[in-house]
């Protein structure tokens, strides 16, 4: 099965990929219409965000280590 992607959240919900970025993230307003279709959709279509990729961007990892 394909991971689904940002991109199609996008084309299902009828938005932009950069309006599920920051309906994800929060990182910027979004109309409270648009935010619930987009969090619809991730439900139906079951996306979960990438942690690889995320701890690439952000540079470092949310992982602790015990020695």
């Amino acid at each position: 099965m394909k991971k689904v992607t940002i991109k199609d959240i996008a084309r299902e919900a009828g938005v932009s990929p950069s309006t599920v970025s920051r309906v994800i993230n929060k990182s910027a307003p979004v109309r409270k219409e648009l935010e619930e279709k987009v969090l619809e959709v991730i439900r139906k279509m079951g996306y979960t965000p990438n942690l690889v990729a995320r701890s690439l961007r952000k540079g470092y990892t949310d992982t602790v280590g015990f020695i």
